[in-house]
């Protein structure tokens, strides 16, 4: 068949259906693919259509420009039209749109116009109002959002190629919303052919990040949308979408939008509560607009991206294998140092959420035992360095228990690692990468030709010296870095030292650091230094590693320096004695505050060590603690009223800012107000009685999964659940309950001893009494 031109192609496309992703037996899905289109989406039906009613009211005048915002399928489908026509267009569009439709429009010969991204397709409409209310004469509007003849174009087209195509069995019609035309059209004409027909809309939540649809109370709705006339609304979350519509790729074949995955999971929805019936879902473009978005980013762009200190972004996730996040312990002096626990706290979190996204990971912080501050501190307390270094190992493991990190962190000691040194110092020298010089071992940077790279250091333009230790050694290069230091007398006289074949010898801090990965947690997939550590020592560290066989880490990390009020100065009263983490413990911090405090701000950014600020993020971590409490004190009972829309919004807020903010590289002081405002906001439903039992299981459970993640609850301060009370302490409760009812304190007193010697300590509050572990 010969069609005059490419719009005659629009409209009757097939129903495809759903074999792999699919609800209970019974219940058949049926996907209505609209890619099929000429101009690969649904708004080709809209564009000719507006155009069409245009023509007909003789509104398209020679030199008029056809005018319109839009987020970019209906753009497309009117720069095609609009090119077969031989008419002038112009499309106000969000910058965030993907590229390749942009492309696509000025492929067609479309002026586009871009608007600020942060007001998505309602910045696009202002404008296209604006410009078409400032020069009339000049421009044509379409107003798709307002133009009765978006919905005509499902009346005439979708609905009744539904009806037709399933011999009138169709029982439910799902579309996800934009300009809401399709599902409009699609109920008043289903509704004509059969009022049994139901006719659900899929919504996003606000602050959605789904490319085309509208959630209708943050936006501009459109006029032609009437919530009443649909049988349902079904609202979905970003993630269940994008995840679904990858795996319409993955199995069913089907490459598809992302609007297309929310109105899968509205379908599914639907049909999960049905025992037959056949449900048409509407995916009204295909998914090669998006493949620069990250919806189909590749397995090394997705996950937690982490901004590299050698430049560009490294990313972590599934599919990544074994991850092994390393850092730098403490000078063993001063193992209390605040700037060491920042970044093992940022890399519990870390940890902590790649476990969760099925990652299998490990930590490890090396101890530097063999150097010089060390060996000094141990002669200090007159204990041999291995005994001394085994103390201290031991009192920053249990701060670590304190602080939440249990027995998930590995902590080597530089010396038991004698093995693995001398191994790497052999492949380095085999190599031709280092040279021994008096007793000494010192790595050759001239023979590496990748030293520099991770911190993107020209070395032809390094001053001398830049390195380490130049006074101390007669290297045959001052950039030159140790890596086995001759052992002095003191040294020799203590026992201190490795007998090798270059002589009596230490190992360099590099040198430990480096082994200290190798016997703990193998090659480091991240390596997390201090801003001190960028250079020379990130790159020493590659150097020394890149003989070991293994990969280098994939991501290197710099976290700035905790920095402490002038002791001396106008601040004086907000000053610690010592930035110390156990002074702040003996100054009656918790240790859930001191961790939430530590993880307070960007890793980019300097920590601050004052009692001001300390003070507020313990008053931050109580705002939670008392909410976590609250609702852990509450009943949990069984079919409680559901979860209404404002309380779902909450949810979804701060679940979707938790996961924007981890894998924005681990951008935690981005979601401390966001979760600050759910927990003042559920606090507040709370207080006025206004949360049903199904709200109240479901904010505990997202808090809780919060801080599964950020491990700021203290749980040793947590209530009993009460599902979770044993018989006998709950009857003690009860009858305690009713003693101090009939004011019968000594017996309520009797029964709060006999709780005791139960394992439970009771407080009462205006909800009941509360049962706690006995500390």
């Amino acid at each position: 068949m010969i069609y005059d031109d490419i719009s005659q192609l629009t409209g009757h496309t097939p129903l495809v259906r759903l074999n792999r992703i699919t609800a209970r037996s019974g219940v058949g899905i049926l996907a209505k693919v609209e890619y099929f289109n000429p101009g690969g989406s649904i708004k080709d039906r809209v564009a000719a259509a507006m155009i069409n009613a245009a023509e007909q009211r003789g509104e398209l005048s020679p030199g008029k420009v056809i005018i319109e915002a839009t987020s970019g399928n209906t753009g497309i489908g009117l720069a095609m039209a609009c090119a077969v026509k031989g008419y002038r267009l112009k499309l106000l569009m969000p910058e965030t749109a993907s590229e390749e439709r942009k492309r696509t429009m000025r492929a067609y010969g479309a002026e586009i116009v871009l608007t600020e991204g942060h007001m998505g397709t309602d910045g696009a409409i202002e404008e296209a109002y604006r410009l078409a209310r400032e020069e009339p004469d000049r421009y044509v509007l379409m107003d798709q959002f307002n133009n009765p003849a978006s919905i005509d174009a499902h009346y005439q087209g979708t609905a009744q190629e539904i009806w037709d195509q399933t011999d009138g069995q169709v029982t439910h019609v799902v579309a996800a919303l934009g300009t809401s035309g399709t599902v409009m059209g699609l109920v008043k004409r289903l509704k004509e052919l059969s009022p049994d027909v139901q006719v659900v809309a899929v919504e996003p939540y606000a602050r959605h990040k789904i490319q085309g649809l509208k959630n209708m109370q943050e936006s501009y709705p459109p006029g032609i949308f009437n919530k009443h006339m649909l049988d349902r609304i079904v609202r979905v979350e970003d993630e269940e979408a994008f995840d679904h519509c990858r795996r319409l790729a993955r199995e069913e074949g089907l490459l598809v939008g992302m609007s297309s995955g929310a109105a899968l999971v509205g379908a599914l929805k639907v049909a999960e509560e049905l025992d037959s019936g056949s449900v048409v879902v509407i995916f009204p473009d295909g998914g090669e607009r998006y493949l620069s978005t990250p919806l189909f980013a590749p397995p090394d762009e997705q996950g937690v991206r982490i901004e590299s200190a050698s430049g560009g972004d490294a990313h972590l996730g599934a599919g990544t294998g074994q991850l092994c996040l390393y850092t730098v312990g403490p000078s063993l002096d001063r193992p209390d140092d605040p700037e060491f626990w920042r970044r093992l706290i940022l890399l519990d979190v870390l940890a902590r959420k790649l476990t969760r996204d099925g990652c299998e990971v490990r930590i490890a912080a090396g101890l530097a035992d063999m150097d010089d501050r060390s060996m000094t501190a141990a002669r200090a307390a007159h204990m041999p360095r291995a005994e001394f270094a085994a103390v201290v190992r031991d009192r920053i493991a249990a701060q670590a228990k304190l602080l939440g990190l249990g027995e998930r962190v590995a902590f080597p000691l530089a010396g038991d690692c004698k093995v693995q040194s001398l191994e790497l110092c052999e492949k380095l020298l085999s190599s031709g990468r280092a040279y021994e010089k008096l007793r000494s071992v010192y790595f050759d940077v001239l023979r590496d030709p990748d030293y520099g790279q991770v911190c993107n250091v020209d070395m032809d333009k390094l001053s001398l010296g830049k390195t380490v230790d130049l006074a101390d050694y007669v290297k045959s290069n001052p950039q030159d870095f140790t890596l086995l230091k001759r052992a002095t007398l003191q040294d020799i006289k203590d026992g201190e030292f490795w007998q090798t074949r270059w002589g009596n010898v230490r190992p360099s801090w590099f040198m430990q650091m480096a082994a200290a990965a190798l016997c703990s947690v193998g090659s480091p997939t991240v390596f997390l230094g201090g801003e001190s550590h960028r250079f020379p020592h990130m790159e020493n560290l590659r150097a020394i590693w890149s003989v070991s066989g293994k990969a280098s880490p994939g991501a290197w990390m710099a976290s700035m320096p905790v920095i402490e009020p002038d002791a001396h100065g106008t601040k004086a009263d907000d000053a610690f004695d010592q930035a110390s983490l156990g002074g702040l413990f003996d100054a009656g911090y918790t240790p859930a505050a001191v961790r939430l405090w530590l993880s307070s701000a960007s890793y980019h950014k300097t920590l601050d060590f004052s009692r001001s600020t300390l003070g507020m993020w313990s008053k931050n971590q109580r705002t939670v603690q008392d909410l976590a409490v609250s609702l852990a004190a509450l009943p949990v009972t069984e079919g409680g009223g559901g979860i209404g829309p404002e309380v779902e919004q909450m949810l979804v807020d701060v679940k979707g800012a938790f996961r924007a903010a981890l894998d924005d590289d681990l951008s935690l002081y981005a979601f401390w107000p966001e979760l600050f405002s759910f927990c003042r906001g559920v606090k507040k439903l709370l207080g006025a009685d206004r949360l049903s039992p199904d709200e109240i299981t479901a904010c505990r459970e997202r808090l809780g999964d919060t801080d599964a993640v950020l491990g700021i609850l203290d749980a040793g301060a947590m209530p009993v659940l009460q599902a979770a009370w044993p018989d006998e302490a709950a009857r003690l409760v009860a009858e305690r309950e009713l003693a101090r009812q009939g004011k019968d304190f000594e017996r309520a007193d009797v029964l709060r001893t006999r709780l005791i010697e139960l394992g439970f300590r009771v407080e009462d509050s205006a909800q009941g009494a509360r049962l706690y572990p006995n500390s």
